[in-house]
This record gives structure tokens, sequence and C-alpha cells, in this order.
């Protein structure tokens, strides 16, 4: 899989890199955009706060689940096809979630759409780095990866401000409306680069990838409903059932000639630590972001645009933490400085966040928000670059499939989990008025919480006391 790149002028080479930044953009912007609209867009389809939850989880865990099923149709029918079908998927699917129409199809409707949203996000997100590493000469990459993450980033940034916008001015629906042209332009974009590709041809395996998404759907499902079922006979059976699919996917997975997923790549302690931190990290900020973000519009009574402008001391800190990441790895020459550090910051920025949202007003909510943002930006740049540093080249691309898959999937897992205290602690009559009280918020701060003191804890002591690799 081989796309030509010495014959490239500047001009092709810069359309490669806006269309993969877009793209990635596009993918996290998707995820705090959404996360400020909820509210309103639960009221306007008559969604339950449980309901309106899935639409924030369904699209994670379509996106963790079919990660490794891009990096699979990449390999049998190349990059750009496979980038090219994500764009189109996620723009479509963008177009069903703005156009679902009220009534009692609204929730199995959107849930649907933000399903098919995860899956073209899954095509497009392993592709990108690929293709800038193939387009770009030896001595460009660092610039062009450092630029293709600063612009996601920005849209990251940026997400809470633009949704907030939209939704207060054009409606909810317009957040996802705004994904067709998007894609449109990503497409075109491409296109003007004209790259020719030679796809290995690769056989596709269905069985692996299956089994895992059902495993996974399954599992994550039943956790959740575990927040409205509690403990009881249709719970504990479900969870069960989740754990031995499970155990069945990784077992037939491990086993392949070819795995979708190499698992053993977890033998390695190094890259296996950094892939439970950043699986931890992941299971503690997704929480916080989609709950903070309904929190402040609801519990605060702000406008959506008011809710938008609130939530960007946290994701602005977020990003000034990640960029900082790099620079301390680099200065200390061990991973354990952003790591621990970072996550320590997270950890005291989520309690006096989570103790704040009590008592206090939004001013007092700001010092955690900054803190708790700078802690959780900094660990998972510097992993990164830690666990790509211990394996071989020729197992980075499966190690760089691997880390996003679990990355994705600590997402997915840590807002089930704090999604079912929330729901457990919130009543009946709340949330089928799609609203969260206060109180039950605050179940999943306290998960959040208590995730990174975990973490903290795995990574002082698993952690490399020495490092001599350069990132």
């Amino acid at each position: 899989m081989v796309l030509t790149s010495t014959d490239l002028s500047l001009f092709r080479k810069r359309c490669v890199l806006a269309a993969m930044g877009c793209a990635g953009g596009m993918v996290l912007l998707d995820e705090t955009v959404v996360a400020v609209a909820l509210d309103p867009m639960a009221h306007g389809l008559g969604l339950t706060a449980s309901a309106m939850h899935r639409v924030v989880l369904v699209y994670a865990l379509s996106l963790a689940s079919l990660v490794p099923v891009g990096g699979m149709a990449a390999r049998r029918f190349g990059l750009l096809p496979v980038f090219r079908s994500g764009a189109v998927l996620f723009s479509l699917a963008s177009g069903c979630c703005g156009l679902v129409p009220g009534g009692g199809l609204a929730e199995p409707l959107v849930l649907a759409a933000r399903a098919a949203q995860g899956a073209g996000a899954a095509l497009m997100l392993p592709v990108a780095t690929t293709v800038i590493t193939d387009v770009y000469e030896e001595h460009e990459r660092g610039r062009a990866l450092a630029t293709y993450a600063g612009l996601a980033q920005t849209l990251f940034v940026v997400g809470p401000l633009v949704g907030a916008a939209l939704t207060q001015f054009s409606g909810w629906r317009s957040i996802f409306l705004i994904n067709i042209p998007l894609g449109g332009a990503v497409l075109w974009t491409i296109a003007r680069a004209r790259l020719s590709e030679r796809a290995p041809g690769e056989p596709l395996r269905f069985l692996q990838p299956i089994l895992m998404t059902v495993a996974l759907v399954v599992l994550v499902s039943a956790l959740y409903q575990s927040g409205i079922w509690g403990l009881d006979a249709r719970t504990v059976p479900a969870l069960a059932f989740g754990v031995l699919l499970l155990a069945l996917s990784v077992r037939v997975i491990a086993r392949s000639h070819r795995p979708v997923l190499a698992f053993g790549l977890l033998r390695n302690p190094t890259y296996a630590v950094a892939v439970a931190v950043t699986f931890l990290v992941r299971a503690a900020q997704f929480p916080v972001l989609v709950h903070g973000a309904v929190s402040l519009r609801q519990t605060l009574g702000l406008t959506v645009l008011g809710a938008g402008v609130s939530l960007l001391p946290f994701v602005s800190a977020l990003a000034v933490g990640t960029f900082a990441s790099g620079y301390l790895l680099e200065f200390f020459r061990s991973v354990r400085v952003p790591v621990l550090w970072g996550v320590a910051g997270a950890t005291l920025g989520t309690a006096g966040w989570t103790a704040a949202l009590s008592g206090g007003g939004y001013a007092w909510q700001v010092p955690g928000m900054i803190v708790a943002g700078l802690g959780m930006g900094m660990p998972i740049p510097a992993l990164s670059a830690d666990m790509m540093s211990a394996v071989s080249a020729d197992e980075r691309a499966d190690a760089s499939v691997l880390r996003q898959t679990l990355r994705q999937l600590g997402g997915a897992f840590g807002l089930a989990a704090a999604g079912a205290l929330v729901l457990a602690a919130n009543d009946p009559a709340s949330n089928a008025a799609g609203t969260v009280r206060a109180s039950a918020t605050l179940h999943g701060f306290v998960f959040a919480s208590v995730t990174l003191g975990a973490t903290f804890v795995l990574a002082a002591l698993k952690l490399p006391r020495n490092s001599t690799r350069r990132p």
C-alpha cells in the first residue's frame, strides 16, 4: 500500500495535509459540538436523559469497535478509497442526524445515524496519519504531522463555541448538517492532490471484527443500562454474556494468522502500561466533557451559547496541556514527568471541579476546569511517543491501530460507567423529562476523579523510571 510522493508539488502536499487535518478535526469536533447541543437536541426530539447520553455513547462505541475494520479495509482496498468512503459515509450520516423527525421513531433513527457516523470516522481516522507519512519526505514529516495534529486540536477547542453558536442561531440540526459541506470540501481537496496508489489487496476477515463489535455492544450497553435496571436478573446475565463474548473474540483474534488487532504487542510491558494509562485517562476525560457540558446548560440555566463559552476554559486548557506534553518529554527525557504531573493535576482539578458542582456558581468551577484540562492533556501525547518507541518499525502500524482502538474504547467504557451512575442517581421524572439533576451529575464526576486517582497509582508504579529514548 504505497502512495507515490516523490513528484508531488508543494501545493498538492498541502492539499493532502488540509484534507487529512479537516477530516481529523471533523471527528474530534463532533465530540465537543454534540456535547454542547445535547440538551436542546433532547428537548427537540423528546428524548429521555438516558437516550440523550446514548447519542454520544453510540458514536464513541461505533468508532472504537470499527477502527480495526478501517485498518483492514485500507490494506484490502487502499488508503484513498477507504478514506473517501469514510468521508462520504460520515457526511451522509450527519445529514441523516440533522433530518431526524421528532416522535416515537426519533430515538432509534438518531442512534442508527450516529452509529453510521462513527463507522465513517473509523474509516478515516486510521488512514490520515499513514497518508501524510507516505506523501511527505522524511525531513518534512515532523512539521507536517505537527500541523495535522494542531489543526485537529484547534477544531476540537473551538467545538463548544461553534456548536453553541450554530445551535443558538440556527438550531441544533445545523451542527450535523454543516458536516455535509465540510465533507464535500475534504473530498474536493484530496482530489486536487491527484494521488495514485497501489493497494496490496489483502483478504478481508469478517469473523474477527463481527465478534468483537457484537461483544462490545452487548457489554457496553449492559453496563450503561445498569443505571436504569440496577443489578437485577437482566443486567447480570447481560454483563456476563458480554464478558464471555469479548473473551471469545480476543481469543479468536489472538489465534488468527493475520489478526485485525495485534494483541501480542501487549506482552511488551512498556507498551502495555502506556496503553492502559491512555485507556483510563480517556475513560475519565470523555465523561467530564459530556456531563460537564450538560451540567453547565441545565444546572446553571445558561443559554446554549453561554454553555459553549463557559466550557472553553476546560477545552482550551486541554489543548495547552496537549502541546506542553511534547516539550516536557523532550526536556526531561522521561515519560514519567508529563504523565505523572498530568494525571496528578487532572485528579486534583477534577476533584476541585466536583466539589464546586455541589454548592458553587460558575466562577468556582473555573479553577478546577483549567487544572483538570491541563492535566488531562499532558499524558496521552507523551505516552503515544513512548509506546511507539517501544516497538519495532515493523510493528508500528499495528501498534497504532491497537492504541487508537483502546483509546476510543476507554472513552466508550468511561461514558457508559459514569452514565450508569448518573442515571441511577437521577430520579425517574427528571430522566423522562431529559434533564439531569446536579446531585446526579456529581456521581459522574466522582467516577472520573476516582479513575484518575487509580491511574496515577498505576503510572507511578509501572512506568519506567529512566528513559533514554528520544520522542
